[in-house]
């Protein structure tokens, strides 16, 4: 199964106890399913000493059935580490240092992997410095000769509503620029009935935007417009977490109008249309979100969406059923999501594209958590592809 799948289910199920002991620490064993590799597994770790408040750690670690052959020849690690840091920071989190393999996205600049330092200090002005340095990173925990990254962010805040900043990023590959970002983000609420953001990075080494980002959000009622607008670049693409992402996120301009609704108190109707510019070609598209909470505290919930892209050499309409439903006193929960895409031109490419999640937790015991997930899918270019997931969860101490 594929990381991501580990991320939603997740973020599907939370664990945790109360508890008055001085430390918490919890684990996640997760065994997966990912032909060819299969199977491989992730642990992840998390610990707070409540004695020492101004340190916790955390480390994601992947590991896989053995040493394998890569696309060159070389033998891949059986395990590497995602992430394995310590962080420092003062009570009032004014300052903070993390130190370690970590990733870091800040401002409008791209995110990064990075084994090093990141530390940010607020000053009661409302400034807030950042900056971090360190080598991308490689296999294992070795690092590539003469490959560094830095950067950072200063941003202010004026009043209570308002905060821009700017950032900036530098990497070097083998000694040689490999690119150079510069960014600058805004968020601003002037008045109480509407909202203004924009974010946009620019590349130093080719003069060019790689990502803007623009929106207008009103507050009139219960309803909440927005409009917005948007250029991204493949630079600025980030990894898909489903059907709908992977066809829908390219590099692309965009405009559009999304208009919120809150039609009843547990019910959210989020309608949205677009104009997108994508290959050389110009098209529409719309999507129509209902979310609707089983219960007040949002515990439970159902989602079904209706997705329609016209832009671009491959145009297609989809439906989303999501659920997230708490049963027996909230012990055990299930969550089941499906998307279908149904292509216009299937050219051989089979005439619908399903992905369906289903998901079963419960907590057998105060401090433990058991859950586990099977995915199905069909798409462009794989005729059918089954994984599963297996997570174990152990607290020890208070909840994280």
């Amino acid at each position: 199964m594929r990381p991501t799948v580990a991320l939603v289910v997740a973020s599907l199920f939370g664990a945790g106890v109360v508890s008055a002991e001085p430390y918490r620490l919890r684990a996640d064993a997760y065994g997966m399913t990912s032909a060819p590799q299969s199977p491989v597994g992730l642990v992840v770790l998390q610990g707070v000493d409540r004695t020492r408040p101004w340190v916790d750690a955390e480390a994601l670690i992947w590991a896989g059935a053995g040493e394998r052959l890569g696309a060159m020849g070389a033998a891949n690690p059986a395990a590497d580490a995602l992430v394995m840091l310590v962080r420092l920071h003062d009570p009032k989190n004014t300052m903070e240092l993390r130190l370690g393999r970590q990733i870091l996205a800040m401002g409008a600049i791209r995110p990064i992997h990075l084994d090093g330092a990141h530390g940010r200090l607020r000053i009661p002005i409302g400034t807030m410095f950042e900056a971090f340095g360190g080598v991308p990173t490689a296999r294992g925990l070795g690092w590539g000769a003469y490959d560094w990254a830095a950067g950072g962010r200063v941003s202010q805040r004026l009043g209570e509503n308002t905060v821009f900043g700017a950032s900036y990023l530098h990497r070097r590959s083998r000694g040689d620029l490999a690119f150079e970002e510069l960014g600058l983000d805004l968020a601003t609420s002037p008045g109480r009935w509407f909202d203004l953001g924009f974010r946009a990075a620019y590349d130093l080494i080719s003069p060019a935007v790689t990502e803007a980002t623009a929106s207008l959000g009103a507050r009139i009622g219960k309803l909440r417009p927005e409009l917005y607008g948007t250029h991204r670049s493949p630079a600025h693409l980030l990894p898909a977490t489903s059907l709908f992402s992977a066809l829908g996120d390219q590099p692309s301009d965009v405009a559009g109008l999304a208009v919120p609704w809150a039609a009843a108190p547990r019910l959210d109707v989020l309608p949205s249309i677009l104009v997108r510019r994508a290959g050389g070609e110009v098209g529409g598209g719309g999507t129509v979100r209902a979310i609707l909470r089983f219960d007040d505290a949002g515990n439970g919930s159902g989602v079904l969406e209706f997705r329609r892209e016209s832009s671009g050499p491959d145009p297609w309409t989809g439906v989303r059923i999501a659920a997230r439903v708490p049963l027996y006193r909230s012990v055990v929960f299930t969550a089941t999501e499906l998307e279908l895409a149904v292509p216009d031109n299937p050219r051989g490419r089979g005439t619908a594209w399903p992905w369906a999640l289903v998901a079963l937790g419960c907590r057998p015991a105060a401090r433990w958590e058991v859950s586990g997930a099977v995915e199905a899918s069909a798409t462009p270019t794989v005729r059918s592809q089954w994984n599963g997931m297996l997570r174990l969860t152990r607290t020890w101490g208070g909840s994280l």
